[in-house]
């Protein structure tokens, strides 16, 4: 069973999530070719303090991405 595991900053809209969780399973499925029953995606969302690029934390998510 393939799990996939997505940590994101807090902010996406429920809709966001399951269009990012349907296209990871369709290309888990057409690249390694798992049923799509059996393809699990775990979405972790943190505020954007917790994620630190270059020493510096993130904002919050603001829709850019």
């Amino acid at each position: 069973m393939p799990i996939i595991q997505c940590d994101i900053r807090e902010g996406r809209s429920a809709e966001q999530k399951q269009a990012m969780a349907a296209a990871i399973t369709r290309a888990v499925h057409e690249t390694i070719g798992a049923p799509t029953e059996y393809i699990y995606v775990l979405i972790r969302e943190t505020p954007g303090s917790h994620h630190v690029k270059a020493g510096h934390a993130l904002p919050e998510y603001g829709g850019d991405g």
